[in-house]
Parts: C-alpha cells; sequence; structure tokens
C-alpha cells in the first residue's frame, strides 16, 4: 500500500490499484455489521444486502480519497498485544510535515484469514465512531433503517459524481 501512495501514478490509478488490497485485507462485512450495530438484527435480509453495498462503496470512498493525503507517509511497526479474540498492532505514520501519529491496526481471523476490523487513531476506534453516529442517525428518524440506506445512497451517488 505504501508503494501505491508514495507512486507517480495518478489519483485514480492508485485508487484502482488500492481497491482488491482493501478487499484482500479488510473485513468490510465485519466493520459493516459492527458499525450497524444493534440495527443489523431488525434489518430485514434485503435491508441488509442493500446496506453492506452501501458501505463498502463509502468505507472505499473514505479510504481512497485520502490516498492523495497521504504521500510521503512511513509506518513504523510496533509490538502486538491481544485485544480479546484480535490482535492489535501498534504502528506510528509519519507524514512530512506533521505530527507523528499513533494508530494501532485491529486485526482478526475469524474468517481464516487475518483482516483489519478497525482503526485506532490516537485512542479513537473508527468504528466505534462509526456506530455511534449510525446510531445516533437512526434514532433522529424513528428507528428506520432505510433513512440510513436512503442516507448513505445518495452520499455515494454524490460522491461518484466528482
Amino acid at each position: 500500500m505504501i508503494a501505491i501512495v508514495n507512486s507517480n501514478r495518478s489519483l485514480a490509478d492508485k485508487k484502482a490499484a488500492m481497491l482488491p488490497l482493501l478487499q484482500a485485507h479488510v473485513d468490510m462485512d465485519a466493520i459493516a455489521r459492527y458499525c450497524l450495530g444493534r440495527y443489523w438484527r431488525v434489518a430485514t435480509p434485503q435491508q441488509q444486502t442493500q446496506y453492506l453495498d452501501l458501505f463498502h462503496h463509502v468505507l472505499v470512498n473514505a479510504i481512497t480519497d485520502k490516498i492523495g493525503d497521504y504521500r510521503g507517509v512511513t509506518f513504523t511497526i510496533g509490538g502486538t498485544s491481544q485485544v480479546g479474540t484480535d490482535q492489535a498492532v501498534d504502528t506510528v505514520i509519519n507524514r512530512p510535515e506533521q505530527p507523528a501519529a499513533n494508530t494501532q491496526w485491529i486485526i482478526s481471523n475469524s474468517t481464516g484469514q487475518p483482516k483489519v476490523v478497525d482503526v485506532v487513531g490516537e485512542g479513537t476506534s473508527l468504528r466505534l465512531t462509526q456506530r455511534q453516529d449510525y446510531a445516533s442517525f437512526i434514532a433522529r428518524h424513528n428507528g428506520s433503517v432505510d433513512a440510513l440506506l436512503q442516507a448513505l445512497d445518495h452520499q455515494v451517488a454524490a460522491h461518484s459524481m466528482h
């Protein structure tokens, strides 16, 4: 990933090259289910399928949109520690002219392959933050999973217009 980010390829080429890496090494379905929280169980199978598809798009867009910000980045990998049934890999992300960022990559083997299920930046879990945002949004819309699906659909559609 570092080689892609730091290459001289166009942003579109970098995004295209990142997609298979994300699909292979990030458990997007597990992250999606976690982020929907208790609403996953009340969503219909059709809503779950639609949500997973939209979440994949939103997550990939969020990650690949930041590629341009990470030119010149380096990682320093530290130790690992057990977090429940998962492993936390400590890293320091160094970006030119910015303070170093302490980051933990939470890796799960639940699928039989080690995959990223969360990123904790400076003590803040990205998936927990997303879960809280989604729960708050759904609560403001009378518990409607469809309202979240509609909002995510608009977000994906608006992104594809750039």
